[in-house]
């Protein structure tokens, strides 16, 4: 099944930057036990499990999706620079 949606552009992750080849994955700081995966226009998340993305809505009329990614479901970001610094992402799930 594939879908798109209009969400914040970068992941969070409970999964080491090891397991994410070629992408870039950061930790925000040394307490934290989360990652952040910060993707490129193009690149292509396969899921480990557990990565995702909070909705959220602006005062000024901005509306994010959230996205929960399971395990082998594959998030590519297809076109970033929307209004309210918005990306979409193409969702592929099985």
């Amino acid at each position: 099944m594939k879908r798109r949606v209009q969400a914040g552009r970068n992941l969070l992750t409970p999964h080491d930057p090891e397991n994410y080849s070629g992408l870039l994955v950061v930790q925000p700081g040394p307490e934290w036990d989360t990652f952040v995966i910060v993707p490129e226009d193009g690149q292509t998340i396969v899921a480990l499990g557990g990565e995702k993305v909070y909705g959220y809505e602006t005062v000024d009329g901005g509306r994010a999706e959230g996205l929960d990614l399971g395990r082998g479901d594959r998030a590519t970001l297809v076109r970033s620079g929307l209004p309210f610094s918005l990306v979409e992402w193409q969702i592929e799930s099985e």
